[in-house]
């Protein structure tokens, strides 16, 4: 008869979060991640493999995880300026957070492995398409509500707002504060004013 796993996989991958978060993938030897997961070796390897495979399962299951919180945002009553606004408010707040941002920072983790692992890669790039398509339809709806002129590069826009959203992990990870973090977030938004100034 099989044993019952005596841990939840799914409060490991949150405990994996913060471990190569701090330490990134390269720097987390397997003596860091039994003591951060709280776990014995032969459990970690039945349950994920590998040291790749656990780290890969837990860039999913962030990266995931906030997909589906920005959609869910996207998709919400309200002027589409307002929606955008606060789906980057969120995101300083959990930079602002040092327990949260710590688990934010696997995606740069991420990001410095995937040259080198093409199914992360293509996972992250999947991810980046659907934050985009998430943009572009709530810009498409602000578009349709008269928030801003008929000539604006919608697919453009989201690009950059898309990207904006990734950079802001990495600054946090340089060591910017709220205020710095903050002051980025206003000039970033600032186009959506100017396309909207455009229609006065």
């Amino acid at each position: 008869m099989a044993r019952t796993k005596a841990f939840d996989p799914n409060e490991v991958l949150l405990k994996a979060l913060g471990v190569f978060g701090n330490l990134g993938y390269e720097g987390t030897s397997l003596p860091d991640l039994l003591k951060g997961l709280g776990i014995a070796r032969q459990s970690m390897y039945d349950t994920y493999g590998t040291k790749r495979n656990l780290f890969l399962a837990a860039v999913k299951h962030y990266m995931d995880s906030k997909l589906h919180d920005l959609l869910e945002l996207t998709r919400q009553p309200g002027s589409a300026e307002e929606r955008i606004t606060l789906i980057f408010e969120r995101i300083i707040d959990i930079l602002d957070d040092p327990a949260l941002r710590q688990d934010c920072f696997i995606i740069s983790s991420a990001i410095e492995q995937a040259p080198r692992d093409p199914e992360l890669a293509a996972y992250l790039l999947a991810n980046d398409r659907e934050v985009e398509l998430g943009f572009e339809k709530l810009l498409y709806r602000g578009q349709e509500n008269g928030e801003w002129n008929k000539d604006l590069n919608i697919s453009e826009l989201a690009c950059f707002l898309t990207h904006e959203r990734n950079a802001l992990v990495l600054t946090a990870k340089l060591g910017a504060d709220r205020a710095k973090l903050e002051r980025i977030v206003r000039t970033s938004l600032s186009v959506l004013r100017l396309a909207k100034s455009k229609m006065e």
